[in-house]
């Protein structure tokens, strides 16, 4: 399978993180770099605090709004994102980016529609599962290794316990209300990628062809043209 160049590095090669992380510096896109810090700052409440997250994201079943992701090599890329749980997603680049992709809640697919390639993976394979699932629990389906809160927000830090899962993923919630703002996930080599969102409609009704992309579907299209 070639390296994929946008998000789906992310998802596919993603390394461990010793503990959680917290902003530090820019990156040359302009993005925050994450290094590691004290893994709780609250260890008597994380129980309690997984439970309130855990509930925020089980009652968001879907959302949809912009997204902004910086690359570990500092480029920005910017696009729609539609979120339905469980396990469906769709990521929208913006024009130049040749780049859609899509997960059906089985399957994460990257299209590219200059070279006309698709490649896949199986959705659980990433740490995207992690918060897409029907009911989230992240005390039993993770290994959480950092939960880091401030007055602006918490920031969870997680990974597969079984440990079949190489990688670990932040996610970055708003301290009052609990809504997820962004993610972090790192590479195996250290570089890391980061999706921050913005002007979101919650629990919409979403059209279910968003999360369908098939490739003999879609070469039907370009010979109908």
């Amino acid at each position: 399978m070639r390296k994929f160049t946008t998000l789906a590095v992310a998802l596919l090669t993603a390394g461990s993180l010793a503990s959680a992380q917290t902003p530090i510096q820019m990156n040359q896109g302009g993005a925050q770099l994450y290094q590691p810090a004290a893994p709780f700052t609250d260890p008597a409440n994380v129980p309690a605090d997984l439970a309130r997250i855990d509930a925020a994201l089980n009652n968001t079943r879907s959302f949809s709004g912009r997204f902004a992701q910086y690359g570990a090599d500092g480029t920005l890329s910017q696009g729609q994102i539609y979120l339905q749980r469980p396990g469906k997603l769709r990521f929208e680049y913006d024009a130049p980016s040749p780049m859609l992709i899509v997960s059906d809640g089985v399957t994460l697919v990257q299209q590219d529609k200059a070279l006309e390639t698709f490649d896949r993976v199986p959705l659980s394979a990433t740490p995207l599962n992690y918060f897409l699932k029907e009911n989230v629990n992240l005390a039993n389906d993770t290994e959480v290794i950092g939960l880091l809160k401030s007055p602006v927000t918490w920031q969870v830090t997680a990974r597969d316990g079984s440990g079949e899962m190489d990688g670990a993923i932040t996610m970055v919630f708003d301290a009052q209300t609990l809504s997820l703002k962004e993610w972090i996930i790192a590479d195996s080599f250290g570089g890391q990628t980061r999706v921050m969102l913005s002007n979101l409609e919650y629990n919409p009704r979403l059209d279910p062809r968003l999360f369908i992309l098939r490739e003999d579907s879609d070469r039907r299209d370009r010979r109908r043209r």
